[in-house]
């Protein structure tokens, strides 16, 4: 089938909830390692350097994958691009489900990765196909929040699954429903119409060199990257740990504080969107607006770093709530880059927002080896080195601010 059916009701189930079921999946897998992880590290004899590296190895491939990405997503289409990867994703569930070495762990989380990182590139497309243009605030937004109840299916339901089965069974039971979506995308999803003009590679691969020489670019990006990637860090592994070394907490308290965590994420992107369109429309740039947000993330990051415990559930569930609203920064900066790029930009600092995750996630793990006797030592270091890079970036991004805000041509600072 080619191009969106007519009705409403077959364009939700033919152009939306499938791909919204394939981010579902992507965040299910991105967060599912935090309730398995204890006892994934007991049966396996894992320290917290070795798992967070094989945790962390789902955002490596991820980033990878994002710039080819765009270009499959603009020849194949997402139907065609996002089915065949999620058959990988599978793959590499299988792998962990069954994986008896620290490097079949690895394999198999890094497939993972891969296969799940066209999700969100891929339903936005499909949405940009398939809804008319003043649809897609609300389809994007109830996209996100598909992703929201994925993250937040990892915690306290995984953790009731893992009172009756074992971690294997679990990662097993996502590896069958991957494949089950995958089928569903490849066999209900439309093609798009074939495009009337394609650009030739040597004009995108001259569209990244001008990116790659914008200083907005870099000016936003550095912010989004380690703001984001720390987010998606903690979010998706360190929070649950932090809940249990330094707070004190069970682990069904803990679990309670990591859906906490996730869940507030459901509410936090179309909230804190609409907020960014209400303050533009009085004349507040994205890019202020941007600023304000990455700022209060920071502030809301020092009382956990100074391992503060008055009200974990609370400033962990504000941790989940504002650390959404960093991911304003892509809006932000294809505003002020030519249109031409602006599908290009989003890969580019989709690549390094995860890159950056990876970084993070897998640093959190080896400081914690080190203090192994002091847990809450570990964690203060941790959490104070990722807001002081914060700082340093946030810095950086304001004082370019007032020289740039009105730059919107690409062109190098």
């Amino acid at each position: 089938m080619t191009g969106a059916p007519d009705s409403f009701a077959a364009r939700v189930a033919c152009c939306f909830l499938p791909f919204a079921g394939g981010y579902f999946l992507s965040y299910a897998f991105r967060a599912v390692n935090a309730a398995i992880g204890p006892d994934l590290s007991r049966e396996l004899a894992l320290d917290p350097a070795t798992y967070g590296a094989i945790t962390s190895a789902y955002f490596a491939t991820f980033a990878l994958a994002q710039l080819p990405l765009g270009v499959a997503l603009d020849r194949w289409g997402p139907r065609r691009t996002e089915a065949t990867l999620l058959c990988a994703a599978a793959l590499g569930a299988a792998i962990f489900a069954i994986a008896d070495t620290t490097r079949e762990l690895l394999i198999g989380r890094a497939l993972i990765g891969l296969g799940v990182s066209s999700c969100l590139m891929a339903a936005f497309k499909a949405n940009t196909l398939y809804w008319p243009i003043q649809r897609l605030p609300l389809a994007n937004g109830l996209l996100m929040g598909f992703g929201g109840l994925g993250a937040a299916s990892a915690t306290i339901p995984v953790d009731w699954l893992l009172s009756v089965t074992d971690w294997r069974t679990v990662i097993a039971m996502m590896a069958v429903a991957t494949l089950a979506v995958a089928a569903g995308i490849w066999f209900v999803s439309p093609d798009p119409p074939p495009p009337t003009t394609q650009s030739r590679f040597s004009e995108q691969v001259r569209g990244i060199v001008d990116l790659l020489r914008s200083g907005p670019f870099w000016r936003v990006t550095a912010l989004t990257g380690i703001s984001h990637g720390t987010y998606l860090a903690y979010q998706t592994l360190w929070a649950g740990p932090w809940l249990r070394d330094v707070a004190g907490l069970d682990r069904t308290q803990a679990a309670l504080g990591m859906a906490l965590v996730t869940g507030s994420m459901a509410f936090s992107y179309p909230i804190l969107g609409a907020l960014a369109d209400r303050l533009a429309a009085r004349g507040i740039s994205t890019m202020a607006t941007f600023g304000f947000y990455a700022a209060a993330f920071i502030v809301l990051q020092v009382p956990l770093a100074a391992g503060w415990t008055g009200a974990p559930l609370f400033l962990w569930a504000a941790f989940g709530f504002v650390g959404c609203g960093t991911v304003v920064g892509y809006a932000a900066l294809t505003q002020q880059l030519p249109t031409s790029i602006a599908g290009r930009a989003n890969a580019a600092i989709n690549l390094v927002v995860f890159f950056t995750a990876f970084a993070v996630q897998w640093s959190v793990g080896a400081i914690l080896n080190i203090y192994g006797q002091a847990p809450e030592t570990g964690h203060t270091i941790a959490l104070s080195i990722a807001t002081g890079l914060q700082v340093l970036a946030w810095l950086w991004f304001i004082r370019g601010s007032g020289r740039h805000e009105s730059r919107r041509h690409g062109n190098a600072a």
